[in-house]
């Protein structure tokens, strides 16, 4: 015994994690998969870890530089300080080869979850628990959903853990009255690391000097006085925070301007839905086999039993036990996690730092553990029991839950019954021990396994196969991108819409090939380029993506300098592309088709061409002309785009330059509406048909062979059909529904008279299909078509919506509704998310499929309420008629106005970008940091470019500088006398040099007081 508590507690932990990572991770290694996400894993963390090594091992300096490959051009600091710069994991990478670089991402992952761990056991050695409560406390805080789960989808997201104990070891040595100086040094890791995380933590590290300050005040231990402490504590941080200055000062410059520098608080919510409320419980100990507003509590065993055991015994435990009931409120409200993550959404991502209240109140229970009376385990036994039989409550009554969760509190029984056992059975204290870690070292594998395992967690199969990663990564355009042009003219390329079907918002893979891709996916994204974005109304605007693909706007495309576009082989012939992007060709004249380089999973099963376009406008150019903001916000969202091309939109008016009033170049398409009422239940002979199809028996439908579009019965088929399905006297609660949709038909009809205002559904909440039809079809061919969409709202689903139209169904199908269905339907209602949810409008042409979607409350990225619309229909040279529309999963949309527009791309249109083209600069010369040219111009007029606004952009005209502005809404600008002009623009990244000084100065300062202090100190 005594030889065991020689062996250091760091050996130990290091022995029980290697233990219980090989069982919970090789369940996923053996299946054949890896730790990168099929999501953010493959479209964001890997190939910026990619990207990210490329700069470190061939040009490190290039990090400090603009680059053309993030989206339309980014700082790459300030992009990459949310992911890889502040990591210093991270930077291991530079020693491992491209070809190594997943099993490198992986095993970051499980280093990182190692220091979890360590910091963690640091933080406890500061207070006086027994070795085994220290042991299992750590284990339990290393061992988490939150670190599971991150680990699987957000890596980094690991590194608040690691930093969190180590902040709050260090508030804790000065509120003993030891040195403040580690507080600066943790303070400014934590800012480096990422600064949302700094947030983050700067209010979980107030909120634990406060609590314990208060828990030492309680217990009347020696302290500075508050006033002492609130300084010293004000230095340490102030200092620390100046030594991050090298990358907080250029990143809180980038967030100010960023897109998400305006928030929907706790996106609108004043409570969570329903469901989040009715699943929590089964979140406890589980992950619930999904995650919800970032909830991820899936507690150890051991530690739910410990908060049981800390709250029975209040008093003893009071300010731990007011801690865990305010997080027990705040988990309850959504303006309490949107707080945490700074004041946007609802997201519990605060959770990660109530993982260390937890393991502290584990190692308050361990140290007690062999001292429990039979009143505690009676309380123990008693509350978990509880927590069964509420599941069992909100499941319907049986516990319809995953057999891994049944194995869960399987295991909390098995631990209460350890804990029984060792005063009926009068175990040692070692037997004891060595049965509770067997039981807890079970538990947190199990529960690791639960997220990990493919044969338990479905979430586990969205992982990516082991070798997939770099593969797709090298063809994800199927080698198409070695042939574009490298005449050294600057272009863009982008993605036709759909070339790649995901659910993430875009990749950043094309970042890595170098294909200056218009597209990208960055938490730190330019605001410009979203206000750009939003004025031109671009259904595929996100937070995270402001421009997507364009939504396949011809004129965006050019507008941005978009030269090649990246579309499927199977779009050549089936869908409308963008006018004037013509397919490159073979010498043959053939077109060009680069083969479809198949990975299991992951391709897009057809062959890729290129289009490439002879209007794409160059990066810099100028403008004769000027629009006014007044002017350019009196124009609709299309009209917007195509005045862009007659004039460049300034901030502040321009002397000397022509302003003019565009022309509007869109017509209003005149529509008629039809709802598509063949599946709405509205006359007898329909419900006839409906029940004959959907009839239990086989006898009905193998003697009737109905067509599928039959919507009306002949005499003999209604008289053969009637008596088999028994509506030969139809209730009166059929003819009523029957009425009801007739009523909700015509009232429908007559909303839609003059226009499209209103999509429903029926009393089944079956969502119709509307059919625009459109007059005189052939004034529209060689146009651009759009759906424009404003004041638009929608009405969601309800529980009680749900169960009306379950029964409505039953009564059509003359199926019996009983007493179970009703619990079924009652259950599922609770749990599902029917009043979080968004919903999605899909518009077919005959050459085209293109959508728009509103997000739900329930995503925590990209959230945001829309209430207006663009939808590209596309270009066609054909006579389009018919427009079809369907929306999902709500129960009615609605419109104060939908117009059809029509914008043609003819003559003048390509007069516009020829004239702008030849005002492009001469001799130009595109580097990462610098461009440079000469432009000759007869009059004044406004340098106006595609070059995404930011302050680092410097302009010299001549070798003089000239003040910026923000034209055409996003892009920098300026204005050029008339005359031959030598054009340079330089960036740099802004807030670099101050940042610099303060990190140096800081730093300086820093090191002079660790000096003084070491000396001191030696000399007593």
């Amino acid at each position: 015994m005594k030889t065991v508590r020689k062996i250091p507690l760091v050996v130990w932990y290091t022995g029980m994690f290697v233990v219980i990572a090989t069982i919970t991770y090789s369940g996923l290694f053996l299946a054949g998969r890896t730790l990168i996400w099929e999501v953010d894993g493959i479209a964001q963390h890997f190939p910026i870890l990619l990207e990210f090594q490329r700069i470190l091992q061939q040009h490190p300096q290039q990090l400090f530089s603009w680059s053309w490959n993030l989206g339309l051009g980014a700082d790459q600091l300030t992009t990459f300080s949310y992911y890889v710069v502040g990591d210093p994991f991270n930077y291991l990478v530079a020693f491992v080869s491209q070809d190594h670089l997943e099993w490198a991402y992986q095993a970051l992952i499980l280093l990182r979850l190692y220091f979890v761990g360590l910091a963690f056991l640091g933080f406890s050695h500061q207070f006086k628990f027994k070795r085994m409560s220290r042991l299992i406390g750590t284990l339990t805080y290393t061992f988490t959903a939150y670190t599971f789960y991150v680990g699987m989808h957000h890596p980094f997201f690991l590194l608040p853990m690691i930093w969190f104990p180590l902040l709050c070891w260090a508030i804790e040595r000065v509120l003993r009255g030891l040195h403040w100086l580690p507080l600066s040094l943790i303070t400014a890791i934590v800012i480096l690391s990422n600064f949302y995380f700094a947030y983050l933590l700067a209010l979980g590290g107030l909120i634990y000097a406060l609590v314990r300050f208060w828990s030492r005040h309680r217990e009347q231990l020696v302290m500075r006085s508050f006033g002492q402490l609130f300084w010293r504590l004000l230095v340490a941080v102030g200092l620390g925070v100046a030594m991050a200055g090298i990358l907080l000062v250029p990143t809180l410059l980038a967030m100010l301007t960023a897109t998400r520098a305006s928030f929907n608080f706790a996106n609108g919510l004043t409570s969570y839905p329903i469901n989040y409320y009715v699943n929590l419980p089964n979140r406890l100990l589980t992950n619930g086999g999904s995650v919800q507003y970032w909830v991820t509590l899936g507690l150890s065993s051991i530690s739910f039993i410990a908060v049981i055991y800390t709250l029975r015994h209040f008093k003893r435990y009071w300010v731990l036990n007011w801690v865990l009931l305010a997080m027990m409120l705040g988990i309850l409200l959504p303006q309490f996690a949107a707080v945490f993550n700074v004041f946007s959404t609802p997201s519990n991502r605060w959770l990660l730092m109530a993982t260390l209240v937890f393991a502290y109140a584990t190692m308050a229970f361990m140290d007690q553990v062999t001292a429990l009376t039979a009143t505690d385990l009676k309380w123990l036994a008693g509350i978990s029991g509880s927590l069964l039989i509420v599941i069992w409550l909100i499941n319907g009554f049986y516990l319809n839950i995953r057999k891994h969760d049944i194995a869960t509190y399987l295991i909390l029984l098995a631990l209460i019954g350890v804990l029984m056992a060792q005063r009926s059975l009068k175990l040692t204290n070692c037997q004891f021990y060595v049965l509770l870690l067997g039981v807890v070292t079970l538990n947190l594998a199990n529960n690791g396994l639960g997220w990990l395992s493919v044969n338990t967690n479905s979430n586990s199969t969205e992982q990516l196969r082991q070798g997939a990663a770099m593969k797709w990564v090298k063809n994800y355009f199927d080698g198409a991108q070695k042939s574009l042009s490298a005449t050294g003219q600057f272009y863009r390329t982008a993605l036709a819409p759909n070339y790649y079907t995901m659910r993430s918002a875009e990749s950043d893979v094309p970042m890595v090939l170098g294909t200056r891709t218009v597209g990208s996916y960055f938490s730190v994204q330019n605001g410009y380029v979203g206000a750009f974005s939003q004025a031109l109304g671009n259904s595929e605007y996100a937070m995270n993506s402001p421009l997507g693909s364009l939504d396949g706007r011809t004129t965006m495309y050019n507008l941005l300098g978009v030269k090649y576009l990246f579309a499927r082989e199977d779009q050549l012939k089936k869908q409308a592309l963008p006018a004037g992007y013509k397919v490159v060709k073979m010498k043959t004249g053939e077109s060009k088709i680069f083969a479809d380089k198949f990975i299991y999973g992951m391709s897009n099963h057809t062959g890729t061409i290129l289009l490439k376009s002879k209007h794409a406008l160059p990066l810099v150019y100028t403008q004769r002309q000027q629009i006014s903001q007044r002017q350019f916000a009196r124009l609709n969202a299309v009209d917007r785009e195509q005045a862009l091309l007659q004039g460049v939109v300034t901030t502040q008016p321009v002397s000397g330059v022509k302003s003019v009033k565009p022309a509007v170049t869109g017509q209003t398409v005149d529509y008629s509406v039809q709802a598509d009422t063949t599946n709405v239940l509205d006359t007898l002979d329909k419900v006839i048909i409906y029940r004959n199809q959907h009839a239990t028996g086989a006898s009905n439908n193998t003697l009737t062979k109905l067509p599928a579009d039959t919507i009306t019965l002949t005499p003999e088929q209604r008289e053969s059909l009637t008596p088999t399905t028994g509506l030969t006297k139809p209730s009166n609660r059929v003819l009523d529904l029957i009425a009801a949709n007739q009523k909700l038909v015509k009232k429908n009809q007559e909303k839609n008279a003059n226009g499209l205002t209103s999509m429903i559904s029926d009393v089944q909440g079956h969502q119709m299909p509307y059919q625009l039809t459109i007059k005189h079809p052939k004034r529209y061919r060689n146009t651009e078509l759009y759906l424009v969409l404003d004041g638009i709202s929608y009405r969601r689903s309800s529980i009680k919506n749900a169960l009306t139209t379950s029964q409505n169904t039953n009564v059509f199908t003359a199926r019996p509704y009983t007493k179970v269905d009703y619990l079924d339907d009652v259950r599922d209602g609770l749990k599902g998310n029917l009043s979080a949810s968004g919903y999605s409008l899909t518009a077919q042409t005959m050459d085209n499929l293109t959508s728009f979607s509103q997000l739900g409350t329930t995503n925590m990225s990209d959230y945001e309420p829309r209430t207006s619309a663009v939808i590209n229909l596309g270009y066609s040279k054909h006579a389009r008629k018919l427009i079809t529309l369907n929306f999902t999963s709500i129960r009615s949309l609605h419109f104060k106005s939908a117009k059809l527009i029509a914008v043609p791309l003819g003559k003048t249109y390509r007069q516009r970008t020829r004239q702008l083209q030849k005002s492009g600069l001469k001799q130009q010369r595109v580097t990462n940091n610098q461009i440079t040219g000469t432009t000759m111009t007869k009059t004044a007029t406004v340098l106006t470019t595609s070059i995404p606004y930011s302050s680092g952009w410097q302009l010299q005209v001549d070798g003089h500088t000239v003040k910026t502005q923000v034209v055409n809404k996003g892009f920098v600008g300026a204005k050029l006398t008339a005359g031959r002009h030598r054009i340079r623009l330089t960036y740099r990244t802004p807030g670099l040099k101050i940042g610099l000084w303060l990190s140096v100065i800081s730093a300086g300062i820093s090191l002079v007081v660790a000096c003084w202090w070491w000396l001191r100190h030696r000399r007593r």
